[in-house]
């Protein structure tokens, strides 16, 4: 009878160790994708970080808030948006908390031994994981309504709503994951630039696919050739890609503006100016311009990337 309590206790701590085994298996296959910071390596930060509790309930109380302020939205909307909008203080610790909850777990799963894992330390790692995955999901649905409101003024004939919002919904997503909240801006800001930046492209790259196909009749084909006609612009677009453009070129200095303006033929300028009559101008050497000009360009494409400016150009055709 001994005997057969020992086996059977045997076999349950066999089974206990095979299940910790395989729990750290997975562990150690999972991506745990985190923005770092020096200052989680610091003594205080579990401290000043984990200080405070992050609750379901927490969460169910803020959605219950927010309910009035969705009446207006049909009922599958308003059920997405019904989280409350974020402070700047209150969205700047909750990235800090999710990061550093996946930092910590990061680190203990660094120390497991898939042979003979520890199951306590197995169990911290999923309480981390665990509550990192809550507040990126609460993260997800306080801004679900700035997806709604670029999805709505977005959407076109070529390119339905439900479509833009499941991929804003794509990029919000991605968005969470990469945003560093040390640098000091607001995640609605990166939000919307990274949301917007991709619907732009899509609706450019399915406009330019339904432009490809459409058929031409033989007059109208005529009349187009020996006619170069321009795409027209809604005047809104226009004012926007007018203010992108003056946005870019204020980040020149005054010495590149008038180079740039001169080699390109912007603004008042009719022609393409040389850089000999720059350089007389300007009283510096040509290949001094021709190096201004260089910078001057290399700011633009910089400034341009962070801007709307090249996908605003692609929507309207230019």
């Amino acid at each position: 009878m001994i005997f057969s309590s020992e086996t059977h206790e045997m076999k349950r701590v066999n089974t206990l160790q095979d299940a910790s085994r395989q729990r750290a298996e997975e562990l150690l296959k999972t991506e745990m994708d985190f923005i770092s910071n020096p200052f989680f390596q610091s003594p205080e930060a579990e401290h000043e970080i984990l200080r405070e509790t992050f609750s379901d309930e927490l969460l169910e109380a803020n959605d219950l808030m927010n309910v009035r302020s969705t009446q207006s939205l049909p009922s599958h909307l308003a059920r997405l948006c019904k989280a409350g909008v974020l402070s700047a203080g209150e969205e700047y610790n909750l990235f800090r908390r999710m990061n550093y909850l996946k930092y910590r777990a990061n680190s203990l799963r660094s120390q497991l031994d898939p042979d003979a894992p520890v199951e306590a330390a197995i169990n911290t790692i999923d309480s981390y994981l665990h509550e990192a995955q809550n507040i990126r999901n609460y993260l997800l649905r306080c801004n679900m309504r700035l997806v709604v409101s670029i999805v709505k003024k977005c959407a076109t004939p070529h390119v339905s709503f439900d479509e833009l919002l499941s991929d804003g919904i794509w990029t919000l997503m991605r968005a969470v994951d990469k945003f560093d909240y040390s640098r000091g801006f607001r995640f609605s800001t990166y939000a919307y630039h990274a949301i917007s930046n991709y619907i732009w492209r899509k609706i450019a790259n399915r406009k330019k696919v339904n432009t490809r196909f459409i058929p031409a009749t033989h007059s109208s084909t005529l009349e187009e050739a020996g006619e170069v006609r321009k795409p027209g612009m809604d005047e809104q677009i226009w004012q926007q890609l007018s203010g992108l453009v003056a946005n870019v070129m204020n980040h020149l200095d005054r010495r590149e503006q008038l180079i740039v303006q001169g080699r390109f033929a912007l603004g008042e300028q009719q022609k393409v100016r040389t850089f000999q009559s720059l350089a007389d101008e300007l009283g510096i050497s040509k290949e001094r311009v021709r190096q201004l000009e260089q910078r001057a360009v290399a700011k633009l494409r910089l400034q341009a990337a962070e801007t709307d400016l090249e996908m605003m150009c692609e929507l309207v055709g230019y």
